[in-house]
C-alpha cells in the first residue's frame, strides 16, 4: 500500500503556512461560547483524570485558555478535533467562552487529525494509547510498521502497546488509573490464566512491588514454583469493581465538569456526590438534574 495511508499527512494537516504567523490557510482563531463546542464522540482518549482536570480548571480560572482548541465547522457550531481536556476543564473553571481555530477539514481528515495528535501526546494512558493505534490501524488498514511511522515512533514501541489489550479488564482498568505501570502490565502477560493475573494485582497493591519483582514472581510461576496466596474469588472481585467504580466516578467528573464520588454499599445501593462552584452553578446543576421548571417553583 502507499507510505502515506493517511491522506494528506501529519505535515500537511499542521505545518504552518507562510501567509501568516498567527493563522493558517483555511483556518480562523475567534472566542466562542462554549455550549456550541461539542466532544468528538469518537475521541479516542477516553480517560480524564478528575484530579489533573481540577488542576487545569484552577490554571484556566486565572490564565484562562492559553492554547485554543483545534475545532471543525458541525452543524451549527464546532466539533472539537483536539483539546477535549481543555474543553472539560474549561467547564469545570465555569468559563462561557472559549478560543479555537477553525479548521477547514472533512470527516476523515478531522479523524486523522485527532487520532495523531492524541497518539503524540505525553500524558495519554497507556491502555487509550493501546486502543488509539488499534483503531488507526483498523480504520486505514495499516501495518504495525506503517502506523509506527505515521506517529513517528518504533515498530516496537507500538507492538508492545497493543500487547497491552490481551490483557484482562482488571488489569487493564488499573494500568488506566497509574494503580500499575505499563512496565507491571507487560510483565503480566505471560500469565494467561485471568485468576493469576488479579492475584499478582492485588499483590503489586499490596506489596508495592517493583516491575522487576513481578517479573520474577511471574516466572517463578511458569516455572512450577510456589504459587503466589491465593485471593478468594469474591475480594478479587470487589477488588475489580472497586476500581471501575472509581473509573466511572472520573469519566462522570469529566463530563460534567465538577468533582463526582461514588460509594457503594455492596448490595447495589449507594450515594453520588456532586461538587459545585457557587449558587449559580448550584442552580445549573439543579437545572440539569430537576429541569427548568424546578427552578421557577423554588
Amino acid at each position: 500500500m502507499a507510505k502515506n495511508a493517511l491522506g494528506k499527512g501529519l505535515g500537511d494537516l499542521f505545518a504552518p503556512s507562510p501567509e501568516s504567523e498567527a493563522l493558517q490557510e483555511g483556518e480562523i482563531v475567534i472566542s466562542t461560547p462554549i455550549e456550541r463546542v461539542y466532544p468528538d464522540e469518537n475521541q479516542h482518549r477516553k480517560t480524564f483524570h478528575d484530579e489533573t482536570l481540577k488542576e487545569l480548571a484552577d490554571s484556566i480560572r486565572i490564565h484562562g485558555v492559553i492554547q485554543p482548541l483545534l475545532v471543525r465547522k458541525f452543524g451549527s457550531g464546532y466539533q472539537i478535533i483536539a483539546g477535549e481536556r481543555r474543553y472539560r476543564a474549561s467547564q469545570m473553571a465555569g468559563l462561557k467562552e472559549i478560543p479555537v481555530i477553525v479548521k477547514d477539514f472533512d470527516e476523515r481528515e478531522a479523524q486523522e487529525a485527532a487520532l495523531i495528535e492524541n497518539l503524540q501526546r505525553e500524558d495519554l494512558n497507556p491502555i487509550d494509547e493501546a486502543c488509539g493505534y488499534a483503531a488507526l490501524m483498523h480504520a486505514y488498514n495499516l501495518t504495525q510498521e506503517e502506523a509506527a511511522r505515521q506517529i513517528g515512533k518504533s515498530r516496537a514501541a507500538v507492538a508492545n502497546s497493543l500487547r497491552l489489550l490481551n490483557l484482562p479488564a482488571s488489569a487493564q482498568s488499573l494500568l488506566k488509573q497509574g494503580i500499575i505501570s505499563a512496565g507491571h502490565a507487560r510483565a503480566l502477560l505471560p500469565l494467561k490464566d485471568e485468576g493469576a493475573i488479579g492475584d499478582m494485582l492485588l499483590c503489586i497493591v499490596e506489596r508495592d512491588m517493583t516491575v522487576r519483582q513481578v517479573e520474577e514472581a511471574v516466572k517463578n510461576i511458569l516455572e512450577g514454583g510456589a504459587p503466589l496466596k491465593k485471593t478468594s474469588p469474591a475480594r478479587r472481585k470487589n477488588e475489580v469493581y472497586e476500581a471501575q467504580m472509581r473509573e466511572v466516578a472520573s469519566r462522570a467528573a469529566a463530563t460534567m465538569g465538577r468533582k463526582v464520588s461514588l460509594k457503594d454499599d455492596g448490595s447495589g445501593r449507594g450515594k453520588i456526590t456532586l461538587e459545585y462552584f457557587d449558587y449559580k452553578d448550584l442552580e445549573e446543576v439543579l437545572a440539569l438534574l430537576c429541569g427548568e421548571e424546578f427552578l421557577l417553583n423554588l
